[in-house]
């Protein structure tokens, strides 16, 4: 895993992808962690450097009416990883483009439909990203540690050990008394079916 400090965290996570993603026609990254606002200002930053389209997973919140006690009782339980995984995952494992819901519980369904244009490099972003119940199709694993997590999101980045299995985390905390690490290369994928 490889340390990033907050300050210039954009600029270093662009240098990284531009290197790693060179002659791929697709790159996949997932953006995970604490704070929502924290990894919106990042994957919006990273976006227009990289002209990346960014999947927000605020757009697959599991419906109430479909949360279950068994499931809310789940870490990570209110992330709608079925349909995640059935609009974005397997689409792009196939090579295909996606086109997702974005689901608002206000009104109780769907409020549009996203059509993933083609672009280099695609941005997952937002608490569960990097959800081990969804295939594995990241190239790159990076999770913002905040202050301390509290509540469900606490709970579903401590069950899945989400921070010790990505390939950059980036805090707060100086990474080495010599400064920043350079990019050490991939932990190993999270997803639990095996398929990915």
């Amino acid at each position: 895993m490889t340390r990033l400090g907050k300050e210039n965290a954009a600029e270093r996570l662009a240098a990284i992808i531009r290197g790693e993603s060179n002659g791929m026609a697709h790159y996949y990254v997932a953006l995970d962690g604490a704070d929502e606002g924290e990894i919106k200002a990042l994957s919006d930053a990273l976006a227009k450097k990289l002209s990346a389209f960014v999947i927000p997973t605020d757009a697959f919140l599991l419906p109430s009416r479909n949360l279950t006690p068994e499931r809310a009782a789940l870490p990570g339980g209110l992330f709608d990883y079925e349909r995640f995984t059935r609009e974005v995952a397997r689409p792009f494992l196939s090579k295909k483009l996606p086109e997702y819901g974005v689901y608002n519980e206000r009104i109780r369904g769907t409020v549009e439909r996203v059509r993933v244009p083609e672009r280099e490099v695609y941005l997952v972003a937002g608490n569960y990203a990097l959800h081990p119940e969804i295939p594995d199709f990241y190239d790159l694993r990076v999770v913002l540690r905040d202050a301390p997590a509290d509540g469900a999101i606490a709970t579903y980045l401590s069950a899945y050990m989400i921070e010790e299995f990505c390939d950059v985390l980036i805090t707060d905390e100086a990474p080495t008394d010599d400064g920043e690490e350079t990019f050490d290369g991939f932990s190993l994928p999270l997803s639990l079916d095996g398929d990915a």
